[in-house]
């Protein structure tokens, strides 16, 4: 059957019409999928505490999105700010929502002493129904904030480290740890861009989490951590098959990183198995020594020695 004329040109005007609408219609796809919003009094680095929520359709646990509160002291100028760390910290095992915010004031206490930016994150380990991907959750909410607050040099991004205490010592260690581009090593970027069809060296990262938010949802350069009694389950890390028996692999990317993990001589029987645990779990994967320290005469409780032997490393 002949084709009239004007049915082509309608075709052509319908697929110009469509190719110029697409990037908005990905990006309203995108902004479906996974949204930030961030208050503009924080984007100009105002001091004081700003309320932040990161949405995402594939969270585990946290449906309603992460709740994240940034704290700027007024202890820092604008201009200084880029020059000075974020500690991001995920509180421990508890049902308020709103601790996250309300109950941190020990934290913000230290960020004006200190002279830090302050990220403190809903941990949906603690606040979802016990299943410990809600961590991930957290983890990734943050990865993506971190990176916005980078971008806006609110704080030097070579020296962002995440912290937490009990449940959130678990999160903040799998924060840090899922959160490495492995193709940062290019031999590693070089195999699993032969390996896998679509995929390049150059695009090996991009390749890998398609399907999962992207890079920047998924990765972000920790400077290190802080496990301050906290818990520990190694299934949940992700260690990639092909690279599970590679030592030098892991080290290259954990090469000067802070890795620290504290116990308490009278904490609770499953921080005083699982600290030790972690911290042979850098030793067997990477052959690097983490700093681990088990305090005499301590509980379970985030004491001010805690934090300053961790600040100690942070700010030498």
């Amino acid at each position: 059957m002949k084709r009239h004329p004007a049915d082509s040109r309608i075709f052509t005007a319908g697929l110009r019409y469509l190719l110029a609408a697409m990037p908005l219609i990905l990006s309203l796809q995108i902004l479906s999928a996974q949204s930030l919003v961030m208050p503009p009094a924080l984007q100009r680095g105002q001091s004081g505490a700003h309320d932040v929520v990161v949405r995402y359709s594939g969270f585990f646990e946290a449906k309603s999105g992460v709740r994240i509160m940034v704290y700027i002291p007024t202890s820092i100028s604008r201009q200084h700010l880029k020059i000075r760390p974020a500690i991001v910290f995920f509180h421990g095992n508890t049902k308020q929502s709103s601790y996250y915010r309300d109950s941190v004031g020990y934290m913000t206490a230290r960020a004006e002493k200190f002279k830090f930016i302050l990220v403190s994150v809903q941990n949906w380990w603690a606040l979802g129904s016990g299943d410990l991907e809600g961590a991930d959750d957290s983890r990734r909410a943050t990865n993506l904030v971190m990176h916005k607050l980078v971008d806006l040099e609110l704080c030097d991004g070579t020296r962002v480290y995440t912290t937490g205490f009990s449940a959130g010592g678990f999160t903040a260690l799998l924060t840090f740890f899922n959160s490495i581009n492995e193709f940062e090593d290019e031999e590693f970027a070089r195999q699993y861009g032969e390996n896998m069809e679509g995929a390049s060296a150059e695009t090996a990262a991009e390749h890998w989490y398609r399907d999962s938010g992207g890079v920047r949802f998924n990765t972000f350069p920790y400077a290190g951590f802080g496990s301050f009694k906290g818990n520990y389950y190694e299934s949940y890390f992700q260690m990639n098959p092909l690279v599970e028996n590679r030592k030098q692999h892991w080290k290259k990317l954990l090469i000067g990183k802070t890795l620290f993990i504290s116990v308490g001589e009278h904490d609770v029987p499953r921080v005083k198995q699982q600290a030790p645990e972690a911290a042979e779990f850098f030793r067997r994967y990477a052959d690097i020594e983490p700093v681990f320290v088990a305090y005499p005469g301590e509980g379970h409780v985030l004491s001010d020695q805690n934090w300053q032997d961790f600040w100690y490393l942070v700010d030498k």
